[in-house]
Formats: structure tokens, sequence, C-alpha cells
């Protein structure tokens, strides 16, 4: 038989060292996230490679609304998501979704776009994964396309 002093009280306390090793394990826990997040860094290949794709930008007569940082932020040194998925099914399937007049559900209708559109994208793959240059091309010389920017 159990007797009322061995009934912990409900006001019983938690020990002091209980919250003491749970403080240093979320403060361990919290600077080693900091040091591991490596995040999406900018290199100097990343910049140089954001500068060429300006400049290629340029060349071709597109007008080049970003910064070298915004464009090395996003593509980074391997082309990111471009590279990554281009000359997938999907990848290509939302390509020429974006390529409609707009409009969504029954009313959705692909449109004739203009090639100086898709030249953009071209670029981005030949300066990023020239790899896939010739499967991309092959995507876009597919699409219907037509002289309608009016200059």
């Amino acid at each position: 038989m159990s007797s009322v002093a061995d009934i912990p009280s409900p006001h019983h306390r938690h020990p002091t060292w209980l919250y003491v090793s749970i403080i240093v394990v979320l403060v361990a826990l919290a600077v080693w996230g900091v040091i591991a997040y490596r995040g999406h860094k900018q290199t100097q290949q990343a910049t140089a490679l954001a500068q060429q794709l300006q400049q290629s930008f340029e060349q071709a007569g597109l007008p080049v609304f970003a910064s070298t940082d915004q464009i090395s932020g996003v593509l980074g040194t391997d082309g990111g998501a471009v590279c990554t998925d281009s000359g997938k099914d999907l990848t290509d399937a939302f390509l020429k979704l974006q390529l409609s007049n707009g409009a969504g559900g029954p009313g959705q209708r692909p449109v004739l776009v203009d090639s100086e559109m898709l030249k953009g994208g071209l670029l981005i793959v030949q300066t990023y994964c020239p790899d896939k240059l010739q499967s991309y091309e092959d995507f876009v010389n597919k699409l219907k396309t037509k002289d309608v920017i009016k200059q």
C-alpha cells in the first residue's frame, strides 16, 4: 500500500536541470542550423554567367530588366529550374500553357506567339546548360510563331 507521501503533488516542480538542458539543446540546434544553412551563394561564377546572359540579351536586342544580382540569385551557376527541368514533358506543357490567351477554363486558347518571346529562354539555356540546347531548340521549332510584336 502506498502512502500519501509517495503521490506527487499537482504543484510539483520539474527539476531546474531539465529546463537548462532543454534550453541548451535548443540553442545548440539553432546555432547548428545557422552554420549548416548554405542558401544559394552568389559566387564569382554565378555573377560571370549572369553578366554573360545580360550581354546576350543586349546583343539579341532584348530588354534586360533584372540586375546581375537578381539573375545570379535565381539561376546560380547551374541555371536553376530552367536547366533542371528543361525538356521534360510537364515543363513543356507549362510553357505551352503560358503561351495562351490568358483566359481560364474553357475560354483558354493557344495563340501564335512571336519568336522574340522565346529567344530569352533560348539564351538562358545556351548560357547555363548548352547540353540541353538542342532539345530546347527542337521544342521551340515545333511551336507555331508569327511576327506579331511591333517595334
